[in-house]
């Protein structure tokens, strides 16, 4: 754990909706377990997860964010932490989402990735999507599985920093950002009705730090037209990312092409 001053705060509620007090959280009843269905207790997940940073050396929680839909049986959080230096800390914040509902509606969920400190454009990293069925033995397999969320974040930060510097170096114009937004769209990274809005976002950007005509600006035009649950934002994060990685990777000098230059 470390000691945070200051931290810079990210606006939480662009992914998981209305705030809810964790006593809320806590005043939620969870339902009669059966036998093949087991299901857990929202405060219990988060309070487990506190539990698997607490014992994270160099790794703390700066803020929450809670959310309670269909009358307290689907649960959303959202956490935003603190730790190893990164290369782009002051430009990105690093964000854990979690999910749990009573409904059987989806699993025990643990996401992470990251979020521009300009506008929070939540996007997860598609190497760190982990869930669990509420059946039986879920309880034991909890802590494990929110240790390896939080140990694949951690070795992701390199994957990370690569990236945004592979984006930000990849400049290209408007001829291939309409390509890539179809492609995006093809691949599941937006729905129809969002290509215009992300077309839009690209030729006029709601920020001025997105206004260069690089890749990581066409990265945050998807993302900042994402308002939609966990589930929407990590699976269309892991399309996205396929697609302009690809672009991206495509357009690195070859060694030989390096030699031939020099």
């Amino acid at each position: 754990m470390v000691n945070i001053l200051n931290p810079k705060l990210l606006d939480l509620r662009v992914c998981a909706g209305e705030a809810s007090n964790f006593s809320d959280v806590e005043s939620v009843a969870t339902p009669q377990a059966t036998e093949q269905w087991q299901p857990v207790s929202h405060d219990g997940l988060v309070k487990d997860f506190r539990s698997a940073i607490a014992n994270t050396p160099n790794l703390d929680i700066v803020q929450e964010h809670h959310t309670l839909h269909r009358y307290g049986q689907r649960y959303f959080g959202l956490f935003q932490v603190k730790g190893i230096a990164r290369k782009h800390d002051a430009e990105v914040g690093t964000i854990f989402g979690l999910r749990n509902s009573h409904d059987k509606s989806s699993r025990a969920m643990v996401c992470a990735g990251d979020a521009p400190f300009v506008c929070t454009n939540m996007i997860f990293n598609n190497e760190i999507v982990l869930g669990r069925k509420h059946t039986t033995h879920i309880m034991r397999d909890l802590p494990s599985l929110l240790g390896r969320a939080i140990g694949q974040l951690c070795d992701s930060w390199i994957t990370s920093e690569k990236r945004i510097d592979s984006y930000k170096s990849t400049e290209i114009d408007d001829r291939i950002a309409h390509d890539l937004i179809v492609r995006g769209f093809r691949n599941g990274a937006c729905s129809k009705t969002q290509v215009t809005d992300i077309v839009n976002q690209w030729h006029a950007p709601q920020h001025e730090d997105f206004e260069g005509r690089d890749l990581w600006s066409l990265s945050n035009a998807f993302t900042n037209i994402y308002r939609g649950n966990l589930t929407n934002t990590a699976k269309r994060s892991a399309s996205l990312h396929s697609v302009l990685d690809t672009y991206a990777n495509s357009r690195t000098p070859k060694v030989a092409e390096v030699i031939n230059a020099s």
